[in-house]
């Protein structure tokens, strides 16, 4: 529904009660990060398509109790800030879902304000490099405070960036470790204006998964944060981690089911299951020859729609592995050991063959998608190659990543 958004506002705040009301009850993994210029000094842009990914997920559950209040600019509001009329219009349309729903945690307190998804909506081009132009997209917007009242740093303050969020639409029967806004071409924009941090998150249009439960995860830092979230196998749900220690807000996409595509999501996530196996183009991902890619197709949906789950895999099995388990359940192949150096870009670079089969992996990778700031020694991403063997990645107290391959021998 269109309309005016000085008039809304101006009813917005004439409606506004004294309190606030209660409303409702209740994803560095990078294959490349490009930054744009700052847009009037309060805008930034940031594309994060991804094919490196994490594997880190813990067992637990939580529920939260959620609010909204009529402070925030309006969806359209929103993108004219970030300079896309053509968003913008999309947010004033009848497809547009507005939610205005709040969630606090620790020092933050995190608001999803609404979604819109369709074609050829944003005046701004998103380009995968394997690909190209990918016109089909999800624009979901979410407002940032501190919940002590102090502003959020704007884009041109030098601690801006300090205190990372990263969010992501998670899908009920997919490991969110694996499938989030990393691997679904995501990127996003946003701005500071009276101290609240807006943020457009886009990534593809997962309006075709409409007829699932969809989340959308708010949690610091700037990658998924696996021990944030719990991901139940046996049904699929996502829920938080009520024993972490920072943020991890998680809502409900309240998508028309309407739009739902079965046969879409399934082709899409097929695509999605070969890039997460390993099939990609060079700058950032496995290329195997001669063998066969580990397999995350789902299991088939039973006659009463329930939702698919994963498939149990090698890499669901190293999810939450660490060396000793790396110890226990495989063999170092200390032939492949290399120490490979980081570029004045970030970027380092492997190749190797591996196996009878002659099973190859050669990649260029980002090392921050790799690590936690600061962080020194093994990280928790590990890559499946072929079958039966699997990789780790330790920086080095000088800068440099020490990479060792493992063949699985556990059962």
């Amino acid at each position: 529904m269109k309309h005016d958004a000085k008039l809304e506002q101006l009813l917005q705040q004439a409606l506004s009660p004294e309190k606030e009301p209660d409303y409702w009850l209740n994803q560095k993994i990078l294959r490349k990060a490009k930054e744009t210029e700052a847009m009037k000094n309060k805008t930034y842009r940031k594309r994060i398509p991804a094919a490196v990914l994490t594997a880190a997920a813990v067992l637990a559950a939580g529920s939260v109790t959620t609010a909204a209040a009529w402070k925030y600019l309006t969806l359209d509001q929103v993108a004219e800030e970030t300079q896309d009329q053509g968003i913008a219009a999309a947010f004033q349309s009848e497809d547009a879902i507005s939610i205005n729903e709040t969630q606090e945690y620790g020092n933050y307190r995190i608001t999803l304000l609404g979604v819109v998804s369709g074609d050829n909506l944003s005046q701004y081009v998103f380009s995968d490099d394997a690909e190209g132009i990918r016109n089909d997209r999800t624009y979901v917007v979410t407002a940032i405070e501190n919940t002590d009242g102090s502003p959020r740093p704007s884009v041109s303050e030098e601690s801006y960036g300090e205190e990372p969020f990263f969010v992501s639409p998670l899908i009920k029967g997919r490991n969110p470790a694996w499938y989030n806004s990393m691997t679904m071409n995501g990127g996003y924009s946003e701005f500071v204006q009276d101290g609240i941090q807006y943020r457009i998150t886009e990534m593809d249009n997962v309006e075709m998964f409409a007829d699932r439960t969809l989340y959308l995860a708010v949690n610091d830092g700037t990658f998924y944060a696996g021990d944030a979230y719990c991901f139940d196998e046996a049904t699929g749900e996502i829920t938080r981690n009520e024993n972490y220690e920072g943020v991890n807000a998680l809502f409900t996409l309240p998508l028309d089911e309407k739009k739902a595509d079965q046969g879409k999501a399934e082709a899409y996530l097929k695509e999605l299951d070969k890039e997460i196996g390993g099939i990609s183009d060079k700058e950032g991902s496995q290329e195997e020859e001669g063998g066969e890619t580990e397999d995350f197709e789902q299991s088939g949906g039973a006659a009463d729609n329930e939702e698919t789950v994963l498939k149990d895999g090698l890499a669901e099995k190293i999810a939450n592995w660490k060396e000793a388990d790396l110890e226990k359940n495989a063999t170092l192949l200390e032939e492949l050991t290399q120490t490979l150096t980081v570029d004045a870009d970030g970027y380092f670079s492997y190749s190797y063959q591996v196996g009878e089969d002659k099973v190859k992996s050669s990649a260029t990778m980002l090392a921050e998608s790799l690590f936690k700031e600061g962080q020194v020694g093994m990280s928790e991403c590990m890559q499946v190659v072929g079958e039966e063997y699997i990789e780790t990645f330790t920086r080095n107290e000088d800068g440099t990543i020490t990479l060792k391959v493992y063949q699985y021998t556990g059962e």
